[in-house]
């Protein structure tokens, strides 16, 4: 599954560099940084409520920082 997480990764990351937009880059940055958080946490043994605080703040900080941007 890690080796899945990090193919995705890269793949973003591709995907960022070759278009070059700055708020896309953010965003696919908050896509990536909530796969690795999901991935690390092992979400099947996660406290659900856990999983939900983290996504949500990750989806917030994203949102701050496209608009800042």
């Amino acid at each position: 599954m890690r080796l899945l997480v990090f193919a995705v990764c890269l793949t973003l990351v591709a995907l960022s560099v070759h278009v070059g937009d700055l708020h896309l880059a953010l965003a696919l940055a908050g896509v990536k940084a909530t796969l690795v958080g999901l991935e690390l946490m092992e979400v099947r043994r996660a406290a659900w409520l856990h999983v939900a605080l983290f996504v949500g703040f990750v989806l917030v900080l994203t949102g701050a920082l496209t608009l800042v941007a």
